[in-house]
């Protein structure tokens, strides 16, 4: 690879992260119009590394291509919730069952600590990242642990649209119910019994789907 094919490997990365988070922060709304030609002026860049980017995007389920119309922020619904859900319970389930014997005792005592720390933390500062932080942890560890690159990707691409969800209201009343359940699903893992881990996941992303539902409705 060319120092020049770097260059543009490395801006066009940095641009797709930027949009990113721009659509999960909803600086750019569901059902916008993605102006390719204003996008490039303000960050100063050329449109060819923007609509790389936004290709990208819409592999993730973010940006929508309509022919002969252009790109859009990816719309917003029930439908995609219940669709996101459907397809995260079989595949962390999945990864759970993969991961449950080999994340070490340890970091699981150190992931029980951190949920009660998160907990405090959210209380006293009302810190709106704190459902997305956990998620991280223990969702993120069991994916790491489950030794499939593929299966991490995607999960993780669900997950981090289902936190555009939860960027677009407050959700202090879901904190307490979603440590419980993290923590059901730790002590499971602890007492090495995987069905039971199976069990408290299925019920945790149940629980979790309804929980958003409710709220986005």
């Amino acid at each position: 690879m060319t120092d020049k094919q770097l260059s543009r490997y490395v801006l066009t990365d940095q641009l797709y992260l930027l949009i990113k988070n721009q659509i999960l922060s909803h600086a750019m709304s569901a059902g916008d119009k993605i102006n390719i030609d204003k996008l490039a002026r303000d960050l100063g860049v050329s449109n060819i590394p923007i609509r790389e980017s936004l290709s990208r995007l819409a592999s993730e389920g973010l940006v929508t291509i309509v022919p002969f119309k252009g790109m859009f922020v990816a719309e917003m619904s029930l439908k995609d919730i219940d669709e996101i859900f459907e397809i995260r319970q079989s595949l962390e389930e999945l990864s759970i069952r993969k991961a449950a014997k080999r994340v070490p005792k340890e970091l699981l005592q150190q992931l029980l600590q951190e949920i009660h720390a998160e907990e405090d933390a959210a209380g006293e500062l009302g810190k709106e990242d704190a459902i997305s932080r956990m998620n991280e942890g223990l969702h993120g560890t069991i994916l790491k642990f489950a030794k499939n690159e593929n299966l991490r990707q995607t999960v993780t691409f669900l997950i981090e649209r289902i936190h555009r969800y939860l960027n677009l209201h407050h959700y202090p009343i879901m904190i307490r119910a979603e440590k419980q359940e993290h923590e059901a699903i730790i002590r499971a893992l602890l007492e090495e019994n995987t069905e039971s881990a199976v069990q408290a996941m299925r019920i945790h992303l149940q629980n979790s789907h309804q929980r958003l539902r409710e709220h986005f409705d």
